[in-house]
């Protein structure tokens, strides 16, 4: 077993070193922990705009990004320890989604977390999610990683995953909405992230047999970061990759073709054709906004595309 401590907090160098890692070592069993920034990180096959508020996320300086494995969208901070866990697969999805639960199941429970596993392979206290889990399968290996809510900033995590009133029409992987806690409020724990990530580490040296301390080496985050400039942080990456939707800001008035994140046609009222060829992210529409000097005060639209 190699492990990695990763020091980085950048979600894009982040996501983009599971890639990395995960293409590097193609025989050896690879356990690495992790913590990133405020982000929101999304599904490889999610609609953005239709899981995200990207207004608040834009407003509070949390990073959006997309990762390459399936399933829902999660949120991270300095209160969240991530871990990717990379190993052989058995050819048979649920054995191997099974048995990657295994050994952080084994880390938890023996620092006397008392968690289950649901039926949605999520580690839950009391019925409340504390880790969300998901996975990559290439070449009959796997690539699978959990977010772990220990002091999570829980009001971040709600708003910027808010999007209730959305209406879009999608054939898209939607996110589950879950009751979720911290560790540390429902275990009464006295230590901070920082510490419950050490206690992760001396827990994986504890319970792996041969395990070897990786260094990521200047060719390493070279590579990496390559791999996050040319990938992880683009937008066409991040927003286009979303699958082809429309959005209904009104049904008679403001209706609008979406493809690979961009506004392609718009139906209804004509102001929204300013947005033509842009993507639904609000920085553009802002400086969209900015440019033509579109006036927001008088229209609701404009207003709720906005506030997306």
């Amino acid at each position: 077993m190699i492990f990695i401590n990763n020091k980085i907090t950048d979600v894009y160098f982040n996501l983009s070193l599971e890639e990395y890692i995960f293409e590097k070592f193609k025989k050896d069993d690879i356990f690495i922990i992790w913590r990133n920034e405020p982000s929101v990180i999304i599904g490889k096959h999610q609609n953005l705009p239709q899981e995200v508020n990207m207004k608040y996320c834009y407003d509070n300086k949390i990073k959006i990004a997309r990762r390459i494995s399936g399933g829902g969208t999660v949120f991270h901070d300095f209160g969240n320890v991530n871990y990717s866990y990379i190993t052989d697969s058995t050819g048979d999805t649920t054995t191997d989604f099974k048995e990657c639960l295994k050994p952080m199941y084994r880390v938890l429970k023996n620092l006397g977390i008392d968690i289950s596993i649901s039926e949605r392979n999520d580690f839950r206290i009391n019925d409340k999610k504390i880790c969300g889990h998901s996975q990559f399968v290439r070449k009959k290996r796997i690539l699978h990683h959990g977010c772990i809510l220990f002091d999570a900033n829980l009001q971040d995590l709600r708003l910027s995953l808010d999007v209730k009133n959305r209406k879009f029409i999608c054939n898209c992987a939607k996110s589950v909405p879950s009751k979720v806690t911290n560790i540390k409020e429902i275990c009464n724990f006295g230590f901070d992230s920082k510490k419950f990530l050490k206690k992760i580490e001396n827990e994986i040296y504890n319970n792996f047999d041969k395990i070897s301390l990786y260094e990521l080496s200047d060719e390493d985050i070279e590579k990496t970061q390559k791999l996050s400039e040319e990938k992880y942080s683009k937008k066409d990456w991040i927003y286009g990759q979303s699958p082809k939707s429309k959005l209904i800001l009104d049904e008679n008035f403001g209706i609008l073709d979406v493809n690979f994140g961009k506004i392609t046609e718009t139906y209804g009222d004509e102001i929204l054709k300013n947005f033509i060829g842009n993507y639904i992210e609000t920085g553009e529409i802002l400086s969209v906004i900015n440019e033509k000097k579109l006036i927001v005060e008088k229209n609701y639209l404009i207003e709720k595309l906005i506030n997306m």
